[in-house]
């Protein structure tokens, strides 16, 4: 009887998880703690709220904008590799950011340098994740997904201790060597060929469809065009599942930049009791993290279709919140909504690997990746930045909330008419 070498679905995998929580906790979890880290030292810089959105603002383009090169870097080296030259990125990054005396310095350090290495880390990270399983898909990524949800409870607590005994620069050099820390975890992600395991023609299911090798390669167009999976682009499918992703994706972006407001000069909540919504909403998202994705993976629903449902839900529980004046709705409302956004996040990485995979297309998935970034950022400058207007316009972050949801019901509009289409 034949034997071939498959993904072991497990095994060592599951230090590949290991190794990409350690990374997420070091590295993903610090966007998290930009205003507690910064914020002081921007106002003795004389930047004022403007600056420090600007900064983000810049970072998030820097993230999502580097889809047009972790694909081609991903291919051309691996995910180790990858990842961890984005870890020497964002720790890099906050190094010289400990030092500089300018706005421009910081936005270069770490508007720029942090936020290329975080797009790099994620992509690569998912990608190695990806190449090890199958059927445990779903919980291996929200595993490593909860190092990030981690790292959004402890980090905030450990800088403010370091900001109270050090000072800024004294501070934020310590975070940066522990954002070195991911390359520890980095040096987990073994190329999954070292570990393939050995089943019999009967049990054989091809983990990976490889495509073609015979592309034409003639010209430098062409050979940009195949470094570039620019092939993926001219489906429609995939540009509406991209496009859908992106526009949740910035609703969800849009929500916790306005959620606090929401709280505490709409709910009229004050500091500690905002705290306690936002606290709960972590809490819950980071247990959804862990335990949901094992139900997602056993009940053998599409990540598409849980995205999709996770979205409807999302939709009508922004909305009861929006109406909600009270301490105890709220934080109910909060716990509830960190469980669907768990549910999105977990699942929007692994829409795209399930369209690669079913198309056979799984040698583009890097390049799939960086493309939805591309899109993700588009999307936040255009529609992100038209629900901040309307928030000066209309003076109202609850109806801001309900505007929110526009995006989120688009999405689901595009995906089921795609979905009846095809049925027809």
């Amino acid at each position: 009887m034949a034997e071939n070498k498959v993904a072991p679905d497990g095994g060592y995998g599951w230090t590949v998880v290991a190794g990409c929580a350690l990374i997420n906790i070091f590295n993903q979890s610090l966007v998290s703690v930009f205003g507690l880290m910064f914020g002081d030292y921007l106002t003795s810089l004389g930047e004022n709220a403007f600056g420090a959105a600007l900064v983000m603002n810049i970072c998030n383009i820097s993230l999502n904008f580097s889809g047009l090169f972790t694909g081609p870097i991903i291919k051309k080296f691996n995910p180790r590799r990858a990842t961890i030259l984005g870890t020497l990125l964002t720790g890099c990054a906050l190094t010289v950011c400990a030092y500089a005396t300018h706005m421009w310095q910081i936005i270069a350090a770490y508007s720029v340098g942090f936020g290329f290495g975080l797009g790099l880390i994620q992509s690569a990270t998912f990608v190695a994740l990806n190449s090890y399983f199958r059927n445990n898909k779903g919980k291996a990524v929200g595993f490593a997904l909860a190092g990030t949800g981690i790292g959004q409870i402890v980090m905030p607590l450990l800088v403010q201790f370091l900001l109270n005994n050090f000072s800024f620069r004294g501070a934020t050099l310590i975070i940066g060597g522990l954002a070195f820390n991911g390359i520890i975890g980095a040096s987990l992600l073994q190329p999954v060929e070292w570990h393939l395991k050995i089943v019999s023609d009967e049990e054989w299911q091809p983990l990976l469809n490889s495509r073609s090798s015979n592309e034409a390669k003639k010209s430098g167009w062409s050979k940009l065009a195949a470094l570039m999976d620019f092939a993926i682009l001219r489906r429609f499918s995939f540009l509406n599942l991209i496009f859908g992703l992106g526009l949740a994706y910035t609703a969800t972006s849009s929500f916790s930049l306005f959620f606090p407001y929401f709280l505490q000069k709409t709910a009229n909540l004050d500091m500690l009791q905002a705290a306690h919504c936002m606290s709960i909403l972590s809490t819950t998202d980071l247990l959804t993290r862990i335990t949901v994705p094992a139900v997602v993976d056993k009940m053998k629903f599409t990540h598409r279709n849980t995205f999709l449902m996770a979205g409807l839900c999302l939709v009508v529980v922004r909305s009861v919140m929006a109406e909600m004046r009270g301490l105890v709705a709220l934080m109910v409302t909060s716990a509830v909504y960190g469980i669907f956004r768990s549910i999105t996040i977990v699942n929007q990485n692994l829409t795209i690997a399930e369209y690669c995979s079913e198309n056979g297309l799984d040698g583009m998935l890097p390049n799939a990746l960086g493309f939805n970034m591309i899109v993700k950022g588009v999307l936040v400058l255009s529609f992100g930045q038209a629900l901040g207007w309307f928030v000066d316009f209309s003076g109202s972050y609850s109806l801001t909330l309900h505007a929110q949801n526009l995006l989120l019901i688009s999405t689901c509009i595009l995906w089921l008419c795609e979905m009846y289409i095809r049925r027809k």
